[in-house]
């Protein structure tokens, strides 16, 4: 059948109309809590659900690792060791001098202590200490925490920059050191494999959503342990700890013990002291095991309770999801 010049003109200009209405659809029906990775791919909340069926939609518990750590375990785990246990000189002044990977002012510069510094040195021969971990990459270093046997969470911050036109960190330019300890690695090393975050911060960076993770090429969690991770713990008044590598010590893993403060739908307020380089770090309380409440990545800025409170983000189910969805990945 034969068309007139309008009516194809009509045809033409509805197939446009219905094309950008199906584009705005697409774009409507993207969460922000929508997992996306530095291979660009996209998971919405109900695939990375239906991904890992068997995970507890609340949260999972942790797990204390191995009683005894031997080198050849670490070995069979992959994790690398030759050269790794103890930084070089020159090594060590270069981790020292990375800054926090923050895009800006109020993430990089604005982690602060509150009041009298409270902060405690840790050591990392035992479990929960060893199961957090320094991060470098290229141009920065920030803290994480693994929450299975190859997969650490941290800040979104740590792993892209940032909004649309922000980028991926070079995936290969990662090292992750589980429980390091000043000029000692004594888990050695682990790569990266893939980069996570979500789209509410790799789309407009918005601080709600800063909150990502690093696949491993190691299985160093089956020696050093990991966390367990709650979306109903985060309640006001409950104890909140932040452990990580604060940038004003030289790699050493320090902790600070408070209370959660404030919360918000997304986000999880305290007191606790933190410097750049905090970023990334678990707030955890011992419930039964060590267990995430939220991800530390902000200081004091903009209005209460920002302005009063370091801060980060408060784990709810949509992180949950996340968290089962990475933790499933190879």
């Amino acid at each position: 059948m034969a068309f007139n010049d309008s009516k194809s003109r009509w045809i033409s200009k509805s197939a446009v109309a219905v094309a950008a209405t199906l584009a705005s659809f697409g774009a409507l029906a993207q969460s922000a809590n929508d997992a996306v990775a530095s291979d660009g791919s996209l998971v919405q909340q109900r695939e990375a659900a239906a991904y890992n069926p068997g995970a507890r939609s609340q949260g999972a518990p942790s797990f204390n690792g191995a009683p005894r750590v031997t080198d050849d375990a670490l070995h069979r785990e992959g994790v690398e060791l030759y050269g790794a246990t103890q930084r070089s000189a020159a090594d060590f002044r270069r981790a020292v001098e990375l800054r926090d990977g923050a895009k800006n002012k109020a993430s990089s510069s604005a982690e602060v202590i509150i009041g009298v510094d409270r902060r405690e040195r840790v050591y990392t021969t035992e479990f929960p200490s060893r199961a957090r971990v320094l991060i470098t990459f290229d141009g920065g270093r920030c803290s994480g925490t693994l929450i299975g046997s190859n997969t650490v969470v941290t800040a979104g911050h740590c792993v892209h920059s940032g909004g649309s036109g922000g980028a991926w960190r070079p995936v290969g330019s990662y090292r992750i050191y589980a429980g390091a300890d000043g000029m000692s690695n004594p888990y050695g090393s682990c790569t990266a494999k893939s980069l996570h975050s979500v789209f509410g911060w790799t789309s407009s960076a918005n601080e709600q959503y800063d909150y990502g993770a690093i696949k491993l090429n190691c299985t160093i969690g089956n020696t050093v342990g990991w966390y367990g991770y709650n979306s109903a713990a985060a309640t006001l008044n409950s104890p909140a700890i932040v452990g990580g590598y604060p940038g004003d010590k030289p790699l050493t893993q320090w902790i600070h013990a408070d209370k959660v403060r404030e919360i918000t739908a997304e986000q999880i307020f305290y007191a606790n002291d933190t410097t750049p380089g905090s970023s990334g770090s678990g707030v955890w309380w011992d419930n039964g095991g060590a267990i995430l409440i939220g991800i530390h990545a902000y200081g004091t800025h903009g209005v209460y309770p920002h302005s009063s409170f370091n801060h980060g983000k408060r784990l709810t189910s949509a992180d949950v999801t996340n968290f089962n969805y990475w933790k499933g990945l190879p």
